[in-house]
């Protein structure tokens, strides 16, 4: 089930209403949500639920365990081990499997045509993982209690904005709300739930879904004699754009759905592209991921406490494995390895003193400095994705090649010209910019100047809204990308 489809609209209008009816009765929200997040994760997958519940289990007893025993690195070492065996054996069993039969072919038994065919990743996985580590360690570090209730920790971990794809959540973000005398009974901030789904809803049907309709042909034949002669970057740079839209869309509605519970969550995205390094980047893209690497992987590897060459090291490591987080093919490594590649690379640069003249420049020149680092970040960036899009190598490398082996009578024609995709853009910042200016207008106001902002600041939510349902593409709707994840 996923968030712009009909079965879960219905959904949550039935279980809102009744929140709203019970929500001063612990028990009865607890019952309701956890019910409600069961049901939604196993709409037309409900051979997945007894995956989801033990590792709901698991975690909670492990983590009370944790309070209780004389051997805390042993029980966390089991319960970090079990999250991780579960998550490697569905997400990584077949891409081993056939690495092995391809590099010992005499050794291995050749794999049948379609062998892990119906080989199925619980979705979800890698996000409810995480988050269940992420409980583990906080209790072993003692940052958080141990939760004694199940069910209300099963809530924490199930609750259906956040499950299938984030933001990945720690305990005081969330748990802390589920714990007796915590749980809200009135929505937090109304306006910026519905605007922050309208806006998901939007950036989803209108945006991502239009430049995914127009660029998949590219990427399905980028190595066909059929895209032959092609520039391939303006396709790069509008799935760097889908990417984000999709994402950021899904994020967003999760905040806001959480926030009309009364459940305010981080920013997971914050202008990426505006970044003016890697490093930047990964300061403003998936930040509660990029948070999880740092505090639960790269510190636990030693940080940057053991010289220069171990901090390299520790960041490449940390990079590799968030690359294969994301996937089971060897290109998701690729990727990881090139985004570990550039943040060396720029904390190398950062340490000489060129880097520090030019930062001091003033004026002109700053902005021009600061237009250049962006521009060099955002392309190091769009490199990446094409292994991140494209998980065959020989189609990555052919993308790459075809930024500037490319016919000149075809630079500046093709798909990625669709008017309908450039005039989704230019809508949507338009609607971001108006809701922006509405925001920082009404505070202060009274009378009929601050019932009109008010009014106004509603009416561009709702119009967010319709205009989402009526320009959204025919047809099916593509899931969302970090699905597969």
């Amino acid at each position: 089930m996923s968030f712009e489809q009909k079965p879960f609209l219905i959904l949550f209008a039935v279980v809102f209403v009744w929140w709203r009816l019970v929500r001063s009765r612990e028990r009865s929200v607890v019952a309701l949500l956890l019910s409600a997040s069961l049901l939604f994760y196993a709409y037309n997958h409900w051979f997945l639920l007894p995956i989801l519940l033990a590792y709901c289990v698991a975690n909670w007893f492990v983590g009370r365990r944790l309070e209780h025993t004389a051997r805390p690195r042993l029980w966390v070492f089991l319960g970090v081990g079990f999250n991780l065996l579960g998550l490697c054996y569905y997400k990584y069993t077949p891409l081993v499997v056939q690495t092995f039969a391809d590099l010992l072919p005499g050794m291995v038994p050749a794999l049948s045509a379609g062998a892990f065919e119906k080989w199925s990743i619980p979705y979800g996985i890698s996000f409810y993982a995480f988050t269940g580590i992420a409980y583990l360690v906080d209790v072993h570090r003692k940052t958080t209690p141990a939760e004694p209730s199940f069910w209300r920790y099963a809530l924490s971990a199930c609750f259906f904005p956040h499950l299938v794809a984030g933001p990945i959540l720690r305990p005081h973000e969330f748990l802390d709300r589920v714990r007796p005398g915590q749980l809200p009974t009135d929505p937090n901030a109304p306006g910026e739930a519905v605007w922050l789904i309208a806006r998901g809803f939007f950036k989803k049907l209108v945006v991502a879904d239009r430049i995914g309709a127009t660029i998949d042909p590219f990427f399905a034949h980028v190595n066909d004699p059929t895209t032959a002669g092609v520039w391939a970057l303006p396709y790069v740079w509008l799935y760097a754009l889908q990417i984000y839209f999709d994402f950021s869309a899904y994020t967003d509605m999760a905040r806001g759905f959480g926030l009309l519970f009364g459940y305010r969550w981080p920013e997971n995205f914050d202008r990426p592209y505006l970044a003016t390094s890697v490093t930047d980047f990964w300061r403003r893209w998936h930040m509660t991921l990029s948070r999880f690497l740092r505090d639960y992987v790269y510190i636990s590897l030693g940080g940057n406490r053991h010289g220069r060459f171990r901090t390299n090291l520790n960041l490449m490591l940390t990079m590799l494995l968030g690359g294969l987080w994301h996937g089971a093919s060897w290109a998701f490594l690729v990727w990881g390895g090139l985004h570990g590649a550039f943040l060396i690379l720029h904390r190398i640069w950062a340490a000489c003193g060129l880097a520090a003249w030019l930062n001091a420049r003033e004026g002109f020149a700053r902005r021009l400095w600061h237009c250049v680092a962006v521009l060099l970040t955002f392309h190091c960036v769009c490199l990446a994705w094409c292994f991140f899009r494209l998980t065959r190598f020989s189609e990555s490398v052919a993308c790459v090649r075809k930024w500037v082996e490319c016919d000149p009578a075809k630079m500046w024609s093709g798909p990625w010209l669709d008017p309908a995709v450039w005039l989704a853009l230019a809508l949507y910042a338009a609607l971001a910019c108006a809701a922006r200016m509405l925001r920082d207008w009404k505070p202060g106001l009274t009378g009929a100047r601050g019932a009109f902002g008010v009014g106004a600041a509603w009416g561009v939510r709702f119009g967010t809204l319709a205009l989402a349902a009526l320009l959204a593409p025919t047809g099916a709707k593509a899931a969302f990308i970090y699905f597969q994840f």
